[in-house]
């Protein structure tokens, strides 16, 4: 599984709690030295964090002071460097200076532009908040270490102290949105996907491969690349079939949901049909634009790119949800009849990962198809001779039309359909969906906090469950829960350092 920014902040936490273990008032001069030096380390790298993506120099000031003055007492031997309180805190602050890196990925050299979409996510209010709060909490618990090992006896250090439990650090403690700041990861290229397996997966695991290559097509479209007409084209064909499977695999769940409940008011059902209203709509526009390119692109055989890859690997799993095949492809060979609704989701929980799975695939297409409207543009507005122009830019100019109904309507029918043990994990991926989605793409920021604000309701249960259908015993044999999300570490949240 990939680093995250979360597993860097508990590796800080978990170091911190090392050096409390290590510290006492009784350590030798030169150990004091030490450990000074690594606290004004990492309240250096807590002061970056704040500056470069915060952009809090009223809560960046006080750190940055405080660090000036945790300076060296003076030289240290080789035994002190070693001492494990000095060694933890120079390893917590290691795991700032990364988590600092790691946010620096998605933003260009000079911080003023976007390399990834996950730059919208750390530049959100609510998560620069989650930021400052993660900062403040670090900055009192290293206090707390200094307290503990004797070293606020300096004047310097006391004054430092003072300064990180100033005010503002203190308001800043525990707000925010720290969960989606938590899941930023490092933004790297995308490698080629490994083959998918050849034996039957579960819908988990399905789902689980198509939201991994919904993430690397996004991150493909923020990197410099040079397609041609082919790979165009051939992008439009894969789209076109992964919006037609899209649309069926919908259609499917639609009826089950009116099997397992007749009232076609029922809104799960609502929901779910409105979806596959926009998605259908996207198909037809996909269809368009690989038409557009009859006859237009070169002929012969092209070397498939790390984008073929994942839009390739996207469509077999996504056939794999939907058609009576476990081991499904496009190749003829292959063909099988549509798996019956209650196959699909015996129960409303069971519709969970294949609605999340059409909801990444869906949305990473929208991003493929805003990139690509704009270098098809671009390309043509260079060659402007070039057979079947207006047609083509025509075909492009209807990809924009808006999407963001689908992926709301589908992320309700995401929420609405699962156990109330899951919504919150549920809500956590659905939210970070929406703020990395680019603002040419939605609606604007109110309309974004409103349909944040209405699904966030549906995960305490008062909105989501009791509009769940009334399913009978037998049509949930086999849901299982997910397992709950992983606690943050007690010593955080236990209070040692307050």
């Amino acid at each position: 599984m990939d680093t995250t920014f979360g597993d860097l902040l508990d590796g800080a936490w978990t170091h911190l709690g090392g050096a409390t273990m290590h510290a006492h008032p009784q350590l030798t001069g030169d150990i004091t030295a030490a450990a000074k030096d690594a606290c004004r380390s990492l309240t250096a790298r807590l002061a970056r964090c704040v500056e470069d993506f915060a952009r809090a120099d009223g809560i960046a000031q006080p750190i940055h002071e405080a660090s000036r003055l945790l300076t060296r007492l003076g030289p240290t031997s080789a035994a002190a460097a070693a001492h494990p309180l000095a060694l933890h805190l120079r390893a917590a602050s290691a795991s700032w200076g990364a988590a600092g890196d790691m946010l620096a990925t998605h933003f260009t050299r000079r911080g003023d532009a976007p390399r990834s979409d996950w730059a919208a996510v750390i530049s959100d209010e609510q998560v620069r908040d989650g930021l400052l709060s993660e900062v403040a909490d670090h900055a009192l618990a290293l206090v707390a270490v200094m307290d503990r090992s004797g070293l606020t006896r300096d004047p310097d250090t006391q004054t430092a102290c003072s300064l990180l439990r100033s005010s503002a650090l203190r308001c800043a403690s525990r707000t925010g949105d720290g969960a989606s700041l938590r899941a930023v990861p490092l933004n790297e290229p995308p490698w080629p996907p490994q083959p998918v397996p050849l034996q039957a997966q579960t819908p988990q695991e399905l789902s689980a491969g198509i939201v991994a290559g919904s993430d690397a097509l996004r991150a493909l479209c923020h990197r410099p690349q040079e397609f041609s007409p082919r790979q165009w084209q051939r992008t439009a064909l894969a789209a076109s079939i992964i919006t037609d499977i899209a649309g069926k695999t919908l259609t499917q769940l639609t009826r089950r949901c009116h099997e397992l409940n007749p009232d076609r008011q029922q809104r799960l059902g609502k929901a779910l049909q409105q979806a596959t209203n926009v998605v259908q709509r996207a198909n037809t526009e996909w269809t368009g634009v690989r038409q557009a390119w009859h006859g237009q692109a070169a002929a012969g055989p092209m070397s498939g790119s790390v984008r073929e890859q994942h839009l390739d690997q996207m469509t077999v799993r996504l056939g794999r949800l939907l058609y009576d095949n476990p081991t499904w492809t496009p190749a003829r060979r292959d063909t099988a009849p549509l798996k019956a609704p209650a196959v699909i989701a015996p129960g409303a929980a069971d519709m969970v990962p294949t609605a999340r799975a059409v909801l990444h695939a869906f949305e990473g297409l929208t991003i493929v198809a805003e990139r690509d409207r704009l270098d098809v543009r671009r390309a043509l507005r260079v060659d402007a001779g070039q057979p079947g122009r207006d047609h083509l830019l025509t075909a492009y100019e209807q990809l924009g039309s808006p999407k963001v109904r689908a992926s709301r309507a589908l992320s309700e029918a995401i929420l609405l359909a699962a156990p109330a043990e899951q919504r919150d994990e549920l809500w956590q991926d659905i939210r970070i969906l929406e703020l990395r989605r680019s603002g040419t793409l939605d609606s604007g920021a109110s309309d974004r906090a409103a349909t944040l604000r209405r699904l966030k309701a549906m995960t305490t249960g008062t909105d989501g469950y009791n509009s769940r259908p009334d399913l009978s015993a037998a049509s949930q044999v086999g849901i299982v829960p997910a397992p709950s999300p992983a606690s943050p570490p007690s010593l955080r949240r236990g209070g040692r350092f307050r």
